[in-house]
This record gives C-alpha cells, structure tokens and sequence, in this order.
C-alpha cells in the first residue's frame, strides 16, 4: 500500500477526536517517530509523527511550502502545483497521489493555511480539504475529507522540533485493513527525506516577512 494513498487524502463520516486515547508507536527510525490511534467515526487511524530538523524555522518553513518539490520527497506524490494564493501564509493546493493497482489514483484539493505564535514562535501550517475547487479527473478519486497539522517548535539555533498529524480517508472501495497496515509508512518514508531536504542549498537563505527566528 502506497503512502499518500494514506498520506493525502480522506472522505466519510465524521471524526470525533478524543485526546485521552493513547498513541500506539508504529515506526521509528532515522530520527522519525510515527504512531497511530483509533478514532471514532471512521475505521482509519490518526497518525502522528515526530521528528526534529537542523536548520532555521525559515528554511523548513521554504521547504514544506516548495509545492511543485512534493514529488521528489513525499511518497507516491506524482503531482503537487499552487492553484490559489489568497496571501503569502493562505494557498489552495493540488495534490494527486499514485495507488497501487487495481486502486485508481486519488487526488486532493488541500487549503493550507500558516501562521506564527506571537509568544512561542512556534509555526504551524494546518490543511483541510476542500474538494470542489476543481472538477473532478475521470478515472481519479476525489478525496472528501483530509486534514494535516504541523508545528513547528524552536528549540535552539538551527534545531526544531516538528509535529506532523494527519486523519485522512483515502475514499472509494479501500479496505480499511489495509490502509491501516502500511498507514505507517508513507509518513515515515516522506519524513525521513524531509529531514535530508532541508539542507538543499535553495532553501538555506530564504526569509519570510512574517517569520521570527526564536534563536539568531
């Protein structure tokens, strides 16, 4: 099962969240760490993932917001562009993920939106669906219903703690099984390369009106 068949995309019923449930670890390596939990309103689990990044709040930040890059680092993405930008820290984005055969491919249409605590200096970039901006692709799934969280925490000059959630449902005839057997290792695979990316020599000078670095 291919990630971002897991790692973009949802649809169903309603989610109702419940934060005294207990994270189960899933996958770790490489400095990545991913669980899951049950959630109620749908058979699919909600990931999180933990990670730490060496570089400047501004360089991940140019990084994850490098749209058109998503195929060379997130699996399974064969296509990611920019279709609306309503400011510098609000954007729609089209994502198409490649599935395994017989599965057709998925697709989600995702409203990002990024902001900085005025306190903390924590960043966050939060995702919901929005699956009617585009019409839909014959022989492509729309997914319904995705949502993603990172946060973004300074913990020292050039070091970051990075929390990834993700509840998604990929839509169409998917066992839920089987989405939850390999759910683990699209995050794991995408995070793992991220921690590489963000020393790409395009990112390292890059600064963001709106960004304050914790630590100069």
């Amino acid at each position: 099962m291919k990630l971002l068949l897991i790692s973009a995309l949802l649809t169903a019923s309603p989610w109702l969240l419940s934060p005294d449930i207990t994270w189960s670890p899933s996958k770790s390596g490489h400095g990545v760490k991913v669980y899951t939990r049950p959630v109620a309103g749908t058979p699919i689990k909600e990931i999180k993932a933990e990670l730490e990044i060496d570089c400047s709040i501004n360089t991940a930040i140019a990084c994850l917001t490098d749209i058109p890059s998503y195929n060379q680092w997130i699996y399974q993405m064969t296509e990611a562009r920019v279709i609306k930008t309503i400011s510098n820290t609000e954007f729609q984005v089209y994502q198409r993920v490649k599935t395994p055969w017989p599965l057709d491919d998925r697709d989600v249409i995702g409203h990002y939106v990024l902001k900085q605590d005025p306190r903390s200096l924590d960043v966050s970039i939060i995702t919901h669906s929005v699956p009617k901006i585009l019409p839909v692709i014959p022989g492509v799934v729309r997914v319904q219903k995705n949502r993603t969280t990172w946060t973004i925490k300074p913990l020292a000059k050039n070091k970051n703690k990075c929390e990834y959630f993700l509840l998604l449902d990929p839509a169409g005839e998917v066992p839920a099984w089987i989405i939850n057997l390999f759910i683990s290792e699209g995050p794991y695979s995408s995070l793992v390369k991220l921690k590489q990316r963000v020393h790409l020599p395009k990112y390292a000078n890059t600064k963001f009106a709106w960004i304050t670095e914790k630590f100069q």
